[in-house]
């Protein structure tokens, strides 16, 4: 190769945008908990009662990965998967419900924050599989839309995995085909917090 085609091109590599970073991926461990599903009065001979539904906090598991978008941003999937009892409570006496899982899926993007901490914010949906078709969920399980975000805190752990440790919050309206058969004609909000921790791979 000629000097002037040698001096061409490596001018032209040093103008070239950055190369963004490789594909990451991770998966996580920790634990969820959710407000009620479920809270109305009942009223029958000049008595009311508070009736609630309620999940347990339960375990879960998080695996999730994003490509870069820009040199600062990236756009990634995540999915969830927790498992825990339920409950009903009526004039202070509980009864367990079963089991209650549920799984999301949710589109999201992210970036940084300072030093060792990103944000991360997205839609999904999420899907309660019950144990038994039985109560508010008599007539199966239900999807329904999510918003989320959260935060993550990632430290090199070794050479090409970092420690993750991450904190997630969303909202969603619920309500099952069960409740909407019983007149019940409003969706109750649920909100959602997890705590987990991790490795992820990547962002090198």
């Amino acid at each position: 190769m000629s000097k002037p085609c040698l001096m061409l091109a490596l001018l032209l590599t040093a103008g070239a945008p950055p190369v963004y970073a490789q594909t990451d991926y991770y998966a996580r461990a920790g634990a969820v908990g959710a407000s009620n599903l479920l809270r109305d009065i009942i009223v029958s001979a000049n008595t009311a009662s508070e009736i609630t539904v309620r999940q347990s906090i339960a375990p879960m598991v998080a695996l999730g990965g994003s490509v870069a978008i820009a040199p600062r941003y990236r756009a990634g999937l995540e999915a969830t998967l927790a498992s825990g009892s339920y409950q009903s409570e009526e004039s202070g006496v509980e009864a367990d419900l079963g089991t209650l899982r549920t799984g999301s899926l949710m589109l999201g993007l992210e970036g940084p924050i300072a030093g060792d901490f990103r944000w991360r914010a997205g839609l999904g949906a999420l899907l309660y599989l019950p144990s038994e078709e039985t109560g508010i969920f008599l007539s199966g399980g239900a999807t329904r839309w999510l918003a989320g975000a959260g935060a993550d805190y990632r430290r090199p752990l070794l050479s090409s995995w970092d420690l993750m440790a991450s904190m997630r919050y969303d909202f969603h309206r619920f309500t099952t085909g069960e409740l909407e058969r019983r007149d019940f004609s409003q969706a109750q909000g649920v909100s959602r917090i997890s705590l987990s921790v991790g490795l992820a791979r990547g962002l090198r």
